[in-house]
Parts: C-alpha cells; sequence; structure tokens
C-alpha cells in the first residue's frame, strides 16, 4: 500500500474475536470404570464421538460405560459428543494427603485392576471433581449403586447441571432420602443394560433448550415397560416417569423431575440465565467503556430483550397474545432504571441495580380434555 496514503488516510481495523460460550446444555458426561485392561491412552476426562471411540479406547462389549455409550449413540438423533469421566483410585493412607494427579491416571488404574490397588473413589468425589469442568450439562453414572444416586442427587443441586437415572424395582419410593430435588430425575425401566436414562437424556438433549419436551419421547434400543394403571399412578404421584407402549407406539411420559417441575423448565431456565450472562459479559469485552448514562443503560436492556427474544424463538417463552377484551398480553417485558434516578451512592459503585424482566413460560400442551355432543 502507499505510504502517502496511509499519511493521507490513516485507516486500521482490527479483528475482534467473539466471546465463547463454554456451557453446551445439549452435551452429556457418562461416570463409570476405566476399561478392565487399563485402557488406550485414557484421560481422567475425556470426550467421544462415536461408540467405535469408546470401543477403541478400551471398553468393550458388555462393559457398564459401553452399555451407556451405546445407549446415547444408538438414539435417532445421535449426539456430536459425549464425555466419560473415569473413577480414580483413592489416595492411600500414608501418602502424605496427597490426592492422585490426573498424569498418574493410566497407571494407577492398571494397578487397581490388576488387585493392587486400594478401590476407586466413589460416584459422588468424581461428580466434585469434573463438577467445575465446563463443556457438559447432563449427568448418568455408569454402573453405580442405588446409594450413589442419593449422593449424586444432593451434589448436583447446588449446580447448574441435570442429573438423570433409572430404577429397575417399582416400589416406592425411589432410593432418595429427599424428594424435592429439582435437578434430579428417574425413569423406571425393566432392563439396567439398557440405559434408559443415558438414551433419555441424549434424545432430549438434541432439542434446543425451551423447544422441547421431555415426554412423549421414543428411545431406540429401549424397551417399553409393562406397567398398570395402577402403577402408573403411583408413578405419576412420585414424579417417577416410565417409558411406555401407546397405540402401538412406544413414549416416554411425565417428563418432571422429582421435585414436581417440568425438567424442559429446570433446563430452559439455566440456558437463559447463561445466555443473558454471556451477552451482557460481552458488552464489557467490547466496549472500552459503558457509561453510567442512559445510553449505557440501553445497552443492557437491548441484551436483555435479545436473550428473551431468542427465548421466544426456541419455543421457551410465550409471544405477545391477546386476552377476551382484546387487549395484548405480552410475552416478556424488561424494567431497568434511568441514570438520573439513581443515587450518587449508586453511581460511584458501578454496579447497575434495579434491571428486572417478568416472561411467561410457553409451557406444553401433555393432554387434552375434549367433550362432545352427537345429535340428529
Amino acid at each position: 500500500m502507499s505510504e502517502i496514503l496511509d499519511r493521507i488516510v490513516n485507516c486500521d481495523i482490527s479483528i475482534e474475536k467473539p466471546v465463547m460460550d463454554s456451557a453446551s446444555f445439549g452435551t452429556i458426561l457418562i461416570i463409570g470404570d476405566a476399561p478392565p485392561d487399563g485402557g488406550k491412552d485414557l484421560k481422567p476426562v475425556d470426550k467421544y464421538a462415536s461408540l467405535a471411540e469408546v470401543t477403541d479406547a478400551g471398553w468393550k462389549e458388555g462393559t457398564e460405560i459401553y452399555k451407556a455409550a451405546r445407549a446415547a449413540f444408538l438414539q435417532e438423533h445421535k449426539p456430536e459428543l459425549i464425555y466419560i469421566a473415569v473413577r480414580q483410585e483413592r489416595a492411600a493412607e500414608g501418602d502424605n494427603g496427597e490426592d492422585v494427579k490426573e498424569e498418574d491416571t493410566e497407571a494407577k488404574t492398571k494397578e487397581t485392576s490388576a488387585g493392587t490397588g486400594i478401590g476407586l473413589e466413589k460416584f459422588s468425589d468424581t461428580v466434585k471433581r469434573v463438577l467445575a469442568m465446563s463443556g457438559w450439562y447432563g449427568l448418568a453414572l455408569a454402573g453405580a449403586d442405588t446409594a450413589d444416586y442419593d449422593e449424586v442427587a444432593y451434589i448436583i443441586e447446588s449446580a447448574e447441571k441435570l442429573f438423570v437415572f433409572s430404577v429397575q424395582s417399582k416400589e416406592l419410593p425411589i432410593p432418595l432420602s429427599r424428594t424435592d430435588y429439582l435437578r434430579t430425575a428417574v425413569i423406571y425401566s425393566g432392563s439396567a443394560d439398557e440405559y434408559a436414562h443415558v438414551a433419555w437424556l441424549t434424545e432430549c438433549f438434541s432439542y434446543a433448550a425451551g423447544s422441547e419436551t421431555w415426554a412423549y419421547k421414543t428411545l431406540s434400543g429401549v424397551s417399553a415397560s409393562e406397567l398398570t394403571t395402577r402403577e402408573m399412578g403411583r408413578f405419576d404421584e412420585a414424579n417417577v416417569n416410565y417409558y411406555v407402549t401407546c397405540a402401538n407406539k412406544d413414549i416416554t411420559l411425565q417428563g418432571k423431575v422429582t421435585g414436581g417441575e417440568w425438567i424442559d423448565v429446570i433446563r430452559f431456565r439455566d440456558w437463559l440465565k447463561n445466555e443473558m450472562q454471556l451477552r451482557i459479559f460481552a458488552l464489557f469485552v467490547k466496549y472500552p467503556k459503558i457509561p453510567y448514562l442512559d445510553s449505557g443503560i440501553t445497552l443492557v436492556e437491548n441484551q436483555m430483550r435479545a436473550t428473551l427474544q431468542d427465548g421466544q424463538e426456541a419455543g421457551g417463552i410465550a409471544v405477545t397474545e391477546f386476552d377476551e377484551n382484546e387487549e395484548p398480553v405480552e410475552g416478556f417485558t424488561v424494567t431497568v432504571p434511568k441514570a438520573a434516578s439513581l443515587s450518587s451512592a449508586q453511581r460511584a459503585s458501578r454496579k447497575l441495580r434495579g434491571c428486572s424482566y417478568t416472561a411467561r413460560l410457553a409451557g406444553a400442551i401433555h393432554a387434552v380434555e375434549i367433550k362432545g355432543n352427537l345429535v340428529f
């Protein structure tokens, strides 16, 4: 380029890198044991794009991880990838209290499988270890005992994740010390080997958050259960989900967490929070300064509105409707303060408070009641 032209018109163009979202609301993580032979280049946590990759890592047919991964990749809407976390060997007494390091995974796993180790960590300990890792949202256990479910559910309740497991007994209550969890769901399945909970997670995660319901889904490789009307009624009351045949179609029913809320509502809420946080954070990264003026507050408001509009397009938030008087009922409203109404102390703190929104959930229809008359 001409140096004279640069002197006359000085033009600099920067390439801005977008703020990337590390959260994924469509990816599952499976926790289980390492392959009996220690595996091939096995990492404490790794991602796998196919059942062939899982097999190549060392989990052969018949192992619990293989059966769980097979349930995921067998679904009509196959996942792009899944995460698998391997339970590690517990630190032995006299090891100066030091935990096993991740780089020692392969050696320690081989020791344990050969019978020289002291045992593997509990499933709940593995969950604590991987909880802060980004990239996954749904949790499933492979080869766990019923006692593990309660410990893991307690941990997941304080995290923005979902935990799903299956039970093979029709007896109630389910194996949880509490039944008011909002992040744990249970599905009844007659076969533990079919990993119905993994299939269910995978199929529902194939839909964007807010666009799905967890009922009326068909699961590949999972046998429908034979339940009486009374048994289904008891499951309904206990917020236990199940997979049955109706009109020659195998479908899931309910779609609730143990606390009674709809699973899709919990997932959409987490997505909405994450999306709004990410959008507003991107403002601080993009602009040299967000002024504490109406213009700066409007920038924040616009991102709040953009997030809620995305939620509408996904199907999680209701669109504007009209009541019986033809008055509009907005799908959402956003409220932000005027800069001039804030005190000097509030402005000096550089924290913007008083931003809020109200949104109506679109919900979903799971049953219909129709009354009609036939006349001559």
